[in-house]
C-alpha cells in the first residue's frame, strides 16, 4: 500500500528560521517590554529621590530658614544689635538660595501657585523688617504692634505653604510608589504570560519539526525493510520538507530500479538457464549418438565429424557464456586485470573480421572493412579489445537479416571534431560496427548498455555491459545511434598515447 500525503513546501532549514524566528519575535518583545518596563520605574525612582524628596528637604530647609530669620528680627527689635540684623540678613542669602533651587524643580502648577505665594509672602516679611530697622535706625517711632502682628501672619502663612508643599510631595511620593508597585505587578503578569507563550511555542515548534522528520524517516525505515524482503511495490509521497521529499522521491527511484533490476536477474537466469540448456542438451544428444553407434559404417566419419563439430561449437558457446559471467563478477567486484600493451587496432579489427566472416557467409550478409592506414600504436589489452570487436561484430550479425550488410571502419580522430570523445588526450582511434537490421528504439538506446538488458529474447545481456566497462577502463568511450528498422552503428574512442 503505497504512503500517498500531500509535499510540504518549507526546507527543514526554513521550519528551522521560522521557529526559532517566531521565539526570538516573543522573547525580544518581552526584552523591550521589560527595557521599558524598567525605564519607567527608572524614571519614577529618580523622580522620586531627585525632585519629591528634594523638595520636601529644600521645603524644611525654608521652614526652618524662616523661623530662624524670625528670631533673629525679635532679637533685633528688642535689643538693637545690628549683629542680629547681620545674621538676619545672611540667613536671608540661604533662603533665596534654596527658593531658587526649589522653584526649579516644581512644574505642576499648583506647587508652582504655593511657592508663589511663599515667595510673595516671604517678600513682605523682608520688607517689614526692613522698614523696622530705617526706623530704628532714624530714631524714630513705629508701630511695634501692626508690625508685629504682620510679620506673624507672613511667617505663619510661609510655614502653613511649605508644609503644604511638604504634604504634597509626600503624597506625590505615595503616588507614585503605588504606581510603580502596579507596574512592576503588571510587568510580572506580563513576563510570565510571555515566558510561558515562548515556552509553549519552542515545545510546539520542536514537536512540528521532530514530527514531520521523524515520521517520514520511520515510514522510509518501514519500506527499507520491506525492500530487505524483496517487496518493491510500494511508492512514496510523504508530507515532509523538500529534503526528505528528494529522499522518498530517491527511494521511490531505487524501488524501481531494484525491481527492474529483479526482473532483469529473473529474466536474465531464464534466458542464461536456456543458453546453457540448450547447448548442452546438443552436446548430450551428440554424445549419446557417437556413444550407441547411431552412425552407420557407411558414413560415419562424416557424420562424426559433424556432431564432433557441434560439440565444438556448444562448447565454445558455453565458455562463452560462463566466461561473461565470470567477467561481470570480477567488474562488479573491481578484480577486472588488465595487461597493457602498444599495439595496433588494424590486425585486431582483421581478425575479428575473419573470424565472423564464415558466419556472415552463411546467412548471406555482406562484410566491409574500412580501415585508415595510419592508424597509429595505442595501449591496449589485446584480448580485451578483441572480446569488444567480437561482441560488437556478434551482435551486429545477430540482428542483421540475410543479404543484410554489416561494416567495420577505423579511423584517427581529434578531439574538437568530435562531441563524443572526454578524455583529456588530443587524438583517439574511433571503431565504428555498422549493419541495417532491426534497430533499437528510442526508449531503449538509453539501456541499451544496461547490466542483464536482453533484446529481442537473444543473448544475456551482458556483452555489452561488459563492452562499456573495458572501453571505460582504456579511458574511452562508447555510444550507439540507431533508427528503428534501419540499423545501429555502435562506435567506441581509445585515446592514442
Amino acid at each position: 500500500m503505497a504512503h500517498k500525503i500531500k509535499n510540504n513546501q518549507y526546507t527543514i532549514f526554513q521550519r528551522l528560521i521560522i521557529g526559532y524566528l517566531a521565539i526570538f519575535i516573543i522573547i525580544a518583545g518581552l526584552g523591550v517590554y521589560t527595557f521599558n518596563t524598567l525605564r519607567k520605574l527608572n524614571k519614577i525612582i529618580q523622580s522620586i529621590s531627585s525632585v519629591d524628596e528634594e523638595v520636601i528637604r529644600t521645603s524644611n530647609r525654608l521652614r526652618d530658614t524662616s523661623l530662624s530669620q524670625r528670631g533673629f528680627e525679635k532679637k533685633f527689635i528688642v535689643s538693637k544689635d545690628k549683629d542680629f540684623y547681620q545674621q538676619f540678613s545672611e540667613t536671608e542669602k540661604y533662603f533665596q538660595k534654596d527658593l531658587g533651587q526649589i522653584k526649579n524643580l516644581l512644574h505642576t502648577p499648583e506647587k508652582q501657585s504655593l511657592i508663589a505665594e511663599i515667595e510673595d509672602l516671604h517678600c513682605q516679611y523682608f520688607l517689614a523688617v526692613k522698614n523696622e530697622k530705617n526706623f530704628i535706625d532714624d530714631k524714630k517711632e513705629y508701630p511695634i504692634d501692626e508690625y508685629q502682628n504682620d510679620k506673624k501672619e507672613y511667617i505663619d502663612k510661609t510655614t502653613h505653604n511649605l508644609e503644604e508643599l511638604i504634604g504634597i510631595s509626600k503624597a506625590d511620593i505615595d503616588r507614585k510608589i503605588k504606581t510603580s508597585g502596579e507596574i512592576g505587578s503588571h510587568a510580572k503578569k506580563i513576563t510570565l504570560i510571555l515566558t510561558f507563550t515562548a515556552i509553549i511555542m519552542a515545545i510546539m515548534i520542536a514537536f512540528m519539526n521532530a514530527r514531520t522528520i521523524n515520521r517520514p524517516i520511520l515510514i522510509l525505515i518501514k519500506e527499507i525493510r520491506k525492500i530487505a524482503k524483496g517487496k518493491f511495490e510500494n511508492h512514496l509521497s510523504i508530507q515532509s520538507p523538500p529534503e526528505i521529499k528528494e529522499l522518498a522521491t530517491a527511494f521511490n527511484y531505487m524501488c524501481d530500479r531494484l525491481k527492474e533490476i529483479d526482473e532483469m536477474k529473473t529474466d536474465m537466469i531464464s534466458n542464461i538457464s536456456h543458453e546453457l540448456r540448450t547447448p548442452l542438451a546438443v552436446i548430450r544428444e551428440a554424445v549419446s549418438l557417437l556413444s550407441y553407434g547411431a552412425v552407420q559404417a557407411s558414413d560415419s566419419a562424416d557424420k562424426e565429424l559433424k556432431l564432433l563439430s557441434i560439440i565444438s561449437e556448444e562448447c565454445e558457446r558455453l565458455i562463452n557464456s560462463v566466461n561473461s559471467l565470470l567477467d561481470l563478477s570480477r567488474m562488479d567486484a573491481g578484480m577486472m586485470e588488465y595487461n597493457m600493451e602498444r599495439y595496433s587496432l588494424y590486425p585486431l579489427i582483421e581478425k575479428s573480421a575473419i573470424k565472423i566472416k564464415p558466419i556472415a557467409e552463411k546467412k548471406k550478409i555482406k562484410l566491409e572493412v574500412k580501415l585508415d592506414n595510419n592508424m597509429p600504436l595505442i595501449n591496449i589489452d589485446v584480448e580485451k579489445i578483441c572480446q569488444v570487436l567480437d561482441n560488437l561484430l556478434s551482435n551486429a550479425l545477430k540482428f542483421t537479416p540475410k543479404m543484410g550488410k554489416v561494416i567495420i571502419t577505423g579511423s584517427l580522430v581529434n578531439k574538437k571534431t568530435s562531441k563524443h570523445v572526454t578524455n583529456k588526450k588530443e587524438e583517439f582511434v574511433v571503431v565504428s560496427v555498422s549493419d541495417n537490421g532491426c534497430g533499437i528504439s528510442e526508449n531503449s538506446i538509453k539501456e541499451v548498455f544496461d547490466k542483464f538488458k536482453i533484446f529481442h529474447g537473444k543473448g544475456t545481456g551482458l556483452g555489452l555491459y561488459i563492452a562499456r566497462h573495458i572501453v571505460t577502463a582504456h579511458g574511452g568511450n562508447i555510444w550507439v545511434k540507431s533508427e528503428k528498422g534501419k540499423g545501429s552503428t555502435f562506435s567506441f574512442t581509445l585515446p592514442v598515447f
